[in-house]
């Protein structure tokens, strides 16, 4: 319990905020003199849930299949969620289905594997002339 607590509980707890998020017909506007900051926002959101999900995976009891694979299962499962994301705004007065939004989503949790291969690879290399 105390491990699903640990690794899996905050995924869902996320997952419900990105819900709840796409689930307000208005969500709250900071003027910023950034033009994307909207796909800025998408990204970081997906980075973390990649983030999330990684760990979930990685840390579970149940598979060491889904322990060796937990990078790739994180950004498919991020992608898809940022998928269905999109898809629920379809039924959210107000919302809509936004193409750039889902590639921001995916692209945030790409950023994150790029980051994490590039830390194991930089730990391999340190491993072998260490």
């Amino acid at each position: 319990m105390i491990n699903f607590l640990r690794y899996q509980f905050p995924l869902l707890i996320w997952a419900a905020l990105i819900f709840w998020l796409s689930s307000l017909s208005r969500l709250p506007h900071v003027e910023t003199p950034f033009i994307a900051a909207d796909k800025l926002a998408h990204m970081s959101i997906f980075f973390i849930f990649c983030w999330f999900s990684r760990r979930a995976l990685y840390f579970q009891a149940v598979s060491t299949f889904f322990k060796r694979w937990s990078l790739v299962g994180a950004f498919l499962l991020s992608c898809l969620y940022g998928y269905f994301d999109e898809v629920h705004q379809l039924y959210v007065p107000n919302r809509s289905y936004d193409y750039f939004d889902m590639l921001a989503d995916a692209f945030g949790a790409l950023c994150f594997v790029v980051i994490i291969v590039l830390i194991e690879r930089g730990k391999e290399r340190s491993a072998r002339t260490g």
